[in-house]
């Protein structure tokens, strides 16, 4: 390797654009070369496939790291209500979701009593929504719990038979916020939510799809 005397030391020194690829030491694969705190030049160990190189602050080399979750929307499941006096979908982790979305699409029952549709939210307590419907009717709507403040609103509208091909547009409806005081649900890693009619009624009609937004 060619090299120069420094005048002032009489130490050998490397010159300038001389060492090629070939001339470096063994290293291992997909390592990375950076500098410590001191300046001393560092390996960076190879990170897994999926990983980015992420900077770890001033004073320390970077790291490969997983790539955070993104926002989004993700479908958690669908009940189906064309029976049973309840719908539940379970294993569900609302550690990384701010909302819960629950679609409300035709469901009916076939009492001969008004009743309030109710949702229950990670093994609380079923929450009354919205206006009661009757027999021969549905409700229609959607359904918005945010997970930070544990606060609910329902926009529905329960006074009309099941829509069916080529029916016209239908409108009305009411609002309801609800709270659930005291209540941490962000901590449940497993957990489930459940939709009914009060009083034990049976479905006969519909599906609520539900969906998180992290």
């Amino acid at each position: 390797m060619a090299t120069t005397i420094n005048g002032s030391t009489g130490a050998s020194q490397v010159q300038d654009d001389i060492v090629s690829l070939a001339k470096m030491a063994p290293g291992t694969d997909g390592n990375i070369i950076s500098y410590d705190a001191s300046g001393n030049p560092v390996a960076v160990a190879t990170g897994s496939d999926g990983q980015v190189l992420t900077s770890t602050g001033a004073g320390s080399p970077p790291a490969f790291e997983a790539i955070p979750a993104s926002g989004g929307v993700t479908h958690l499941g669908t009940m189906t209500t064309t029976s049973g006096t309840s719908q539940t979908i379970t294993s569900l982790d609302f550690t990384d979701l701010n909302l819960l979305i629950f679609i409300v699409a035709q469901v009916s029952h076939s009492d001969g009593t008004s009743r309030k549709l109710s949702i229950g939210i990670a093994g609380g307590a079923n929450l009354a929504i919205g206006d009661a419907v009757a027999a021969g009717n549905c409700s229609i709507g959607q359904y918005t719990f945010d997970l930070r403040s544990n606060i609910g609103h329902f926009a529905q509208s329960p006074g009309n038979a099941p829509i069916t091909s080529g029916s016209a547009f239908v409108g009305g409806g009411t609002g309801h916020s609800r709270y659930l005081i005291g209540t941490n649900l962000r901590s449940s890693s497993s957990t489930s939510v459940t939709v009914a009619f009060e009083g034990g009624v049976t479905f006969d009609n519909g599906k609520v799809e539900v969906y998180g937004l992290k």
